[in-house]
């Protein structure tokens, strides 16, 4: 896999900026992190995935609409809940999915995967390892499941440094729908004796901040069971700092609160971040964002923010994306894009959440998408029209890239032909000079400006 390290590389991450404005939460002295739910693929997402002009499965599209949000945070945390066990590829109820998702995922901006979760031995041993193989062959950083002890032992809590912090990632599930895999595998399970002592390993490692990240609570129930309950406890009494859930498929409150004279997060479940499920409540999901800053020689919790997302499947030609949606008013830029019913479901499903979350959540904001703001604008060029740069040629290692990344995207015509792009331009002017700019650090030496529309990408000879 090719990594884009050079001066040239961070010479046009610089210029892009120009046409790929992103924010960030949080201030220079504060480390913040992004917690979302559940990423399945059921057969449905599957098949709508693959591109039979390419023989190949495409997800970028999909994420398109959360993507800048997810770059406003410097750690971005997915549960991956299939196995990437190699083909044939199945949904429910035994996953394994193509390795153009934790690919996608990465090109999002995720940079910690979580693999702990009631579908991490869908695929037996093989399913467990070969998760493992295509997460570290990735670069990306993942934690939850092991190959063996020793590997346990070395990489057990994940430690962050960052920012003058030091932070421990613990993850667990409550169990793998009564499948198991032998020794010398191993997969983390909700155990209070266990728990206790990787909570002490952090400490010894010196971390300034502790993270549990629960799989847990009982399926499509709004409030947390007595487990969840007594498990926050107990992770709290040991020194956690926050404690971070999924597994139910729908939303739980989100609490900012003191426990033991100190700021606490707890979020109860993410909901579904992507996913087939169609039952009220199921559509969708939360980002949590949350910042933490060193204060007098301890870290201590910030700011706490969430948007909601809605999962919108859409034909779109070849493929059908499915879309990870925060409330914005699609069909004022792109007429259609969400019809009648749709729109209803959506309506609902941000209802719902918000009056789960006006009776029980403690401590935090909802996070807007408004026409005005640099996002906004992003999805006004997205649902109409844009110009930008073709880099033919192009791989998922330059989206992959951590400079350049950002500033890049795919998408896919609706004949299946797929693109890399540079920008995402108001005027042609700005595109020339991406594409000169392009060219002159010998990124591609055939760059093309285009103008892409929903119905297509049009080259645009000069």
């Amino acid at each position: 896999m090719i990594r884009i390290h050079t001066s040239k590389g961070l010479w046009l991450c610089s210029f892009l900026i120009t046409f790929f404005s992103l924010t960030t939460f949080g201030q220079d002295n504060e480390l913040s992190f992004l917690f979302v739910g559940d990423v399945m693929q059921h057969d449905g997402q599957i098949k709508a995935a693959y591109n039979k002009t390419t023989n190949s499965y495409e997800y970028e599209d999909g994420f398109k609409y959360v993507k800048p949000i997810i770059h406003e945070y410097d750690i971005r945390v997915v549960n991956l809940e299939v196995t990437l066990a190699g083909k044939p590829y199945k949904g429910y109820p035994q996953f394994s999915a193509p390795d153009a998702l934790p690919e996608t995922l990465i090109n999002a901006g995720f940079n910690l995967i979580l693999t702990a979760n009631n579908h991490s031995c869908d695929r037996g041993a093989k399913g467990v390892e070969r998760t493992l193989d295509v997460l570290d062959k990735l670069g990306v950083q993942h934690t939850g499941t092991f190959r063996n002890q020793e590997e346990r032992d070395t990489n057990y809590p994940l430690i962050i440094e960052e920012k003058g912090m030091k932070v421990a990632v613990l993850n667990y599930t409550y169990g793998t729908n009564g499948l198991f895999v032998a020794k010398p595998l191993i997969v983390n399970y909700i155990d209070s004796a266990v728990i206790r002592k990787d909570v002490a390993k952090a400490k010894t490692m010196n971390a300034d901040y502790i993270i549990c990240t629960m799989h847990w609570g009982t399926e499509y129930k709004l409030l947390p069971n007595k487990k969840q309950k007594f498990y926050e406890q107990f992770c709290y009494d040991l020194g956690v700092d926050m404690v971070i859930g999924g597994h139910p498929h729908v939303l739980q409150p989100i609490e900012k609160k003191e426990v033991h004279g100190e700021e606490k997060l707890t979020v109860w479940s993410l909901g579904n971040f992507v996913s087939n499920m169609s039952v009220r409540h199921t559509r969708g999901g939360v980002m949590v964002g949350a910042s933490i800053k060193k204060e007098n020689n301890k870290v201590v919790l910030g700011e706490v923010e969430h948007c909601l997302v809605y999962v919108h499947p859409r034909q779109e030609g070849a493929i059908k994306p499915y879309y990870i949606l925060p409330e914005f008013d699609y069909n004022a830029y792109r007429p259609g894009f969400l019809s009648p019913a749709e729109i209803t479901k959506m309506n609902q499903f941000f209802s719902d959440s918000r009056a789960l979350f006006s009776e029980h959540n403690i401590g935090n904001t909802e996070k807007l998408i408004t026409a005005q703001s640099n996002t906004g604008q992003l999805y006004q060029k997205y649902l109409g029209a844009y110009y930008s740069v073709l880099i033919p040629g192009g791989d998922d290692d330059l989206l992959m890239d951590k400079d350049l990344g950002p500033y890049l995207h795919e998408t896919v015509d609706n004949e299946g032909e797929s693109y890399i792009l540079s920008g995402v331009c108001d005027t042609i002017e700005e595109a020339r000079g991406n594409l000169q700019f392009i060219k002159d650090c010998k990124l591609s030496d055939t760059p093309k400006l285009v103008l892409v529309k929903p119905s297509g990408i049009i080259i645009i000879e000069e």
